[in-house]
């Protein structure tokens, strides 16, 4: 019956659909769809090279999927063990960065110039830049990681599991993979591409960020039609992959809440619902549906971390917190150079810490590259405030919570959370926790759609991103790709996800980004080292004050509209000042 109703509802979606391509056309070219054409030329490198690519992974998967995997598995653990520590390095010279711009002369930097005013307000900003940059992660591993680190600490430490010792150790290494680290990664490549594209005006490209290193003749050669193409391929690689991962937890929640075996057809269903959403949201643009999108998966968040705080366990989960937050600030250097060369190590800081690190880069230079387009009219330090420091408080909040729920009640409650994650996985766990709460058979169904939000608002924003990338028109950050290009690249991620999840190898497309994604460190060493050595030629005033580019230096204020504030927000702020 679920599948029928599904299938009954595809016509309104497909005409919702085909409406929002009209009312796109009407308003980026007047209503003249032939138009495209004329004013719309293909950097075709950027789309075919990357299709490609994973036509050829998906094929060799299909072929032989065990030895193709295997094959991947142990170049990733030579590259590893060869040059994890570079990969750990690389994220501190991004915190470094962050720290300069926040608290040096920098961070006054006006992005598009000193006239140039912000289109949206900051509760938009901090909601677009959370929900797109953690996608399913934090739904997916929220309970996960806590318990799994508690149980199986690294073994070159000599944490005994299930100790308290491994608690505190479990949580502040959750904390290092979901917080700070992660989101500098994004900041880093954020702050020298919006500087370059608002400040320099340079094309809204991923080279542009070479700019600062290499000059603008980087803009037409090899090596920055190299980073564009590299960038693409790991951001799709990232995004199927994220897809892949909310397709079984999807699948699994479907089952559990509505009693349907998972099969072929379910994961056809959900990868087919998630495609229309994520790619029709994509087509109405930044300032409709992504935007909405962003406002009401973050409501969703905010509601569900207050359920779980008052009918959780409150007093173990605030000093939890407490403890293992101060463990994470007071251990964060030694935690951040973690590279176990023992013996007994069983590479886990290279399975663990640093395939995050690769992970979270073969998203970096792209999210990076998005959130240029939220940061108009705020300054460098705003940038970092709300993009880096907000969402890494979110993180920690949210995951001292799912954390200590699943913890206590594996340890306290008698619940063996630790047994239903060897047995069923890690896409079982989440939904596991509101089988335990008050209203379980409502916030089941409520979990599910905030897994499947969480992924729409990630790959809408990342399409509309590579989608701008992937044409030569995209000379600005306000300037929206066409229809036609933004549903070929949802058809890309939709069917690289969904062929590797019927064929059981999401393993081999994890291992492919992590592939895509080490070259990123060497791309995130130019981009910094660029900018830094560019900055510090720059004149400043007699308050120490940069002086901004001759090409924005009296620049007007941007012409794109604002955008109307969060409703949900303006109601709040009229019953406080009634108050």
């Amino acid at each position: 019956m679920l599948l029928l109703k599904c299938v009954k509802y595809v016509p309104k979606f497909l005409r919702r659909f085909f409406d929002i391509k009209k009312e796109y056309v009407r308003r980026r070219f007047g209503g003249k769809d032939n138009n495209m054409k004329e004013k719309i030329k293909v950097r075709w490198a950027v789309l075919l090279v990357p299709t490609i690519i994973f036509l050829v992974v998906i094929a060799l998967g299909a072929l032989n999927g065990n030895v193709f995997i295997a094959t991947l598995t142990t170049a990733f653990e030579v590259m590893m063990k060869s040059f994890g520590w570079a990969v750990s390095l690389t994220m501190l010279l991004f915190i470094v960065l962050c720290l300069i711009v926040m608290f040096g002369p920098m961070g006054k930097i006006r992005l598009g110039g000193p006239n140039a005013k912000p289109k949206m307000t900051y509760w938009q900003w901090f909601a677009v830049a959370l929900t797109a940059g953690i996608g399913t992660g934090v739904v997916f591993w929220g309970a996960v990681e806590p318990l799994l680190f508690t149980y199986e600490p690294a073994p070159s430490l000599g944490l005994e599991p299930g100790s308290n010792e491994a608690v505190i150790w479990a949580m502040r290494t959750t904390f290092l993979h979901w917080t700070l680290t992660p989101y500098a990664i994004y900041v880093a490549f954020g702050v020298v591409m919006a500087y370059t594209i608002h400040n320099m005006r340079k094309p809204y490209n991923v080279s542009s960020g070479l700019v600062p290193m290499f000059g603008d003749k980087v803009l037409n050669s090899k090596l920055g039609g190299v980073v564009d193409v590299l960038t693409v391929f790991a951001l799709v690689g990232g995004v199927a992959g994220s897809l892949g991962y909310g397709i079984l937890q999807l699948s699994s929640g479907v089952s559990v809440v509505f009693g349907i075996k998972q099969n072929v057809l379910m994961y056809v269903l959900i990868a087919f619902a998630i495609f229309l959403a994520y790619t029709a949201t994509s087509i109405s643009g930044l300032n409709k549906g992504i935007l909405w999108l962003g406002d009401k998966n973050s409501w969703f968040f905010m509601f569900l971390l207050l359920f779980l705080i008052i009918v959780g366990p409150t007093s173990y989960i605030c000093n939890l917190f407490t403890q293992s937050f101060g463990s994470y600030l007071n251990n964060f250097l030694e935690s951040m150079t973690f590279t176990a060369p023992f013996a007994d190590s069983q590479l886990w800081p290279q399975w663990w810490d640093q395939y995050w690190w690769i992970d979270w880069l073969s998203y970096g230079a792209i999210m990076g590259l998005f959130l240029v387009r939220l940061g108009y009219g705020r300054t460098l330090k705003e940038f970092v405030v709300v993009n880096w420091i907000m969402p890494s408080l979110f993180g920690v909040i949210w995951f001292s919570i799912f954390g200590g729920t699943v913890l206590y009640g594996q340890m306290y409650q008698g619940i063996d959370y630790y047994s239903l994650y060897l047995e069923k996985g890690s896409e079982a766990m989440t939904l596991a926790v509101f089988e335990h709460v008050p209203f379980a058979g409502i916030l089941r169904p409520f979990m599910l759609l905030i897994i499947a939000i969480s992924f729409v608002t990630l790959a809408n924003s990342m399409i509309s991103t590579i989608s701008s990338m992937t044409i030569k028109g995209g000379s600005d950050s306000e300037t929206e790709a066409p229809f036609w290009l933004k549903l070929i690249w949802g058809i890309i991620i939709a069917v690289t996800s969904l062929i590797f999840t019927l064929t059981g190898g999401i393993d081999g497309i994890k291992m492919v980004k992590t592939f895509a994604g080490f070259p990123i460190v060497i791309v995130g060493w130019l981009v910094v080292g660029g900018f830094l050595k560019y900055m510090a030629k720059r004149p400043r005033n007699e308050r120490g004050e940069y002086v901004y580019e001759d090409v924005i230096a009296n620049a007007p204020n941007s012409s794109e509209p604002e955008t109307e504030p969060s409703k949900m927000m303006q109601k709040l702020k009229a019953k406080f000042a009634k108050k």
